[in-house]
C-alpha cells in the first residue's frame, strides 16, 4: 500500500537514486586521479573530432550563404567553401606566417635594447638636480629600475612563450588536418547528426526537458552567430585598416600589431585598449613620438569602430547593456580565460532572453510589487 501511493513511490525512488549516486561518487572520488587521467586521454584522442566540429561550425554559415545566394546544391556549396578556405589558409601560410615569425624573433632580440632605453630614460629624468634630491630621499629610483627589470623579464618570457607556442602548434598539425577532413563529413551529414543528437536527448531527458535543451541550444547558437560571427567580420575589417594605417605611420611590426588589434577587438570594451597599449609599448622605445602617434592612430581607429562600424554591423542585436557585458567579460575571463571573454556577450544575451521571458510570465506580479 505504501508504494502504491505515487507520492511516496516517487519519493522512495528519488531517495534510492540519491543513495546510489552518493555511493558511486564516493567510490569515484578514491580514483579521482585515474578518472581525470582517463577523461584527459579521451579528450586528447578526440581532439581531431573536436577540431572537425569547430571547423564545421565556423564554416557552416558560409556554406549556407553560398547555397542560398548562388542557389546550388549543398554538396557544391561545401566544395566551394573549402576551396575558398584552403586558398585563404595557403595565402596566410606563404605570406603571413613567415613574416610574423620574423617579427617575433626580431622583437625578442630587441627586448634588451628596449630595457636599456627605458633605464636611460629614467636616468635622464633623475639627472635633473631638483628631481634627484626628491627621488633619492624616497628611494623611488631603485623601485623604478627594479620594476623595469621585472617588466623586461616578463616581456621576454611572454614573447618567448608566444614564439614557442607557434612551434608547439606544429605538433597539433596532424590532428588539425584530420579535423579538417572530419569537418567535411560533419557539414555533409549536419542534419542527420543534429537529428541523432536530438533523439539521444529525448531518450535521456524525456520529451519536455529535451525540447527545453534543444531550444536553449538554438537560442545560444543564434546569439553566437549574431555576436561572434558579425564581430569577426568587424574585427577583420579593423585588423586590415590597422595594418594600412600602421604601415602609413611607419609603425614597428605593423603586421604583428594589426593581428593583435584584430584579435583583441573581439573582446568587448577591454580588447581595443589592449591593442592600443601593446602598440604604444612596442613603439615608444624606438621613439616616444612614434609611440604616441601609433597610440593615437589606433585610438582613432577604435573610435571609428565604436561609433560607426560596430553599431552599423551589430547595432542593438545583442540587446544587453554595457554594464552586464563588462561584468560577463570579467567573470567569463576569470573562469575560462580568452574563450570565456569571447563567449561573454552571447552568454549574457542568452541569459537576457530567458530573463525577459520570465518577466513576461510574471508581469502582473511585478507590476503589483513596483507599486508598493
Amino acid at each position: 500500500m505504501f508504494l502504491k501511493d505515487n507520492k511516496y513511490k516517487d519519493a522512495v525512488i528519488a531517495a534510492l537514486w540519491i543513495v546510489v549516486f552518493s555511493i558511486l561518487a564516493f567510490k569515484l572520488f578514491g580514483y579521482l586521479d585515474d578518472v581525470t587521467g582517463a577523461l584527459g586521454k579521451i579528450v586528447s584522442l578526440s581532439m581531431s573530432f573536436i577540431y572537425g566540429i569547430v571547423i564545421a561550425y565556423i564554416l557552416n554559415p558560409i556554406v549556407k550563404v553560398i547555397e542560398s545566394k548562388m542557389k546550388i546544391r549543398r554538396s557544391l556549396a561545401i566544395a566551394l567553401t573549402y576551396i575558398l578556405f584552403i586558398t585563404i589558409i595557403t595565402i596566410i601560410s606563404i605570406y603571413g606566417i613567415p613574416s610574423l615569425i620574423d617579427s617575433i624573433k626580431d622583437m625578442i632580440n630587441k627586448v634588451p635594447d628596449y630595457i636599456d632605453a627605458a633605464q636611460n630614460f629614467v636616468n635622464d629624468i633623475v639627472s635633473n638636480d631638483k628631481l634627484n634630491g626628491i627621488i633619492n630621499s624616497t628611494g623611488t629610483l631603485g623601485t623604478i629600475q627594479s620594476y623595469i627589470d621585472k617588466i623586461g623579464a616578463i616581456f621576454i618570457n611572454l614573447l618567448e612563450g608566444s614564439f614557442n607556442t607557434l612551434f608547439s602548434l606544429s605538433s597539433q598539425l596532424v590532428k588539425v588536418v584530420l579535423g579538417f577532413l572530419v569537418s567535411i563529413y560533419v557539414l555533409s551529414d549536419k542534419d542527420r547528426l543534429i537529428n541523432d543528437w536530438k533523439r539521444v536527448l529525448v531518450l535521456i531527458l524525456k520529451e519536455k526537458r529535451a525540447k527545453e535543451v534543444i531550444e536553449f541550444g538554438r537560442i545560444y547558437n543564434n546569439m553566437i552567430g549574431t555576436y561572434i560571427g558579425i564581430k569577426a567580420i568587424d574585427s577583420t575589417i579593423i585588423g586590415i585598416m590597422a595594418f594600412i594605417l600602421l604601415t602609413i605611420v611607419r609603425s614597428e611590426y605593423a603586421l604583428l600589431l594589426s593581428i593583435i588589434v584584430g584579435i583583441t577587438n573581439m573582446i568587448p570594451y577591454f580588447g581595443p585598449f589592449i591593442g592600443e597599449i601593446v602598440g604604444f609599448l612596442i613603439n615608444v622605445f624606438v621613439s616616444p613620438t612614434k609611440g604616441l602617434v601609433v597610440f593615437l592612430t589606433l585610438f582613432a581607429l577604435q573610435m571609428f569602430d565604436g561609433w560607426y562600424l560596430d553599431p552599423k554591423l551589430i547595432g542593438g542585436k545583442v540587446g544587453v547593456r554595457p554594464f552586464w557585458i563588462i561584468y560577463a567579460v570579467v567573470i567569463g575571463g576569470g573562469f575560462f580565460g580568452p574563450i570565456g571573454m569571447l563567449l561573454a556577450s552571447p552568454t549574457a544575451a542568452t541569459m537576457k532572453f530567458y530573463y525577459s521571458k520570465l518577466l513576461d510570465k510574471n508581469k502582473e506580479v511585478i507590476k503589483k510589487i513596483e507599486k508598493i
